[in-house]
């Protein structure tokens, strides 16, 4: 119905909420790391980092990208704002994975 109406649709994974601080937190469990011989990284669909980036211009929410490696159990995270400042890769299959470095760890 929303769509019909010329609405774009999007979901996260959490709220969090606390005093004046709002912002949207993505959650991503990855079973690998994509390796490259540029980058070793993670990401998420390029279209969530584009809607994500169109939510907080229009808004001004944040929507923090958290990556848990199940085989590791090592814990990424950063706001998709400041992934985006820095050098990421596009898959053919339309993933933007941004380097380890770019991510602080848990």
């Amino acid at each position: 119905m929303f769509v019909k109406k010329g609405f774009t649709l999007q979901s996260n994974d959490w709220v969090a909420i606390k005093g004046d601080m709002v912002f949207f937190i993505e959650v991503k469990e990855k079973n690998k790391r994509f390796k490259n011989i540029d980058i070793e990284g993670h990401g998420l669909n390029k279209s969530q980092a584009y809607l994500r980036t169109l939510l907080l211009d229009k808004t001004g929410i944040r929507t923090l990208l958290i990556i848990i490696e199940k085989w590791s159990k090592n814990i990424y995270y950063n706001y998709i704002d400041e992934l985006e400042k820095g050098y990421y890769f596009d898959t053919k299959n339309g993933i933007r994975i941004y380097p380890l470095y770019n991510y602080k760890q848990m």
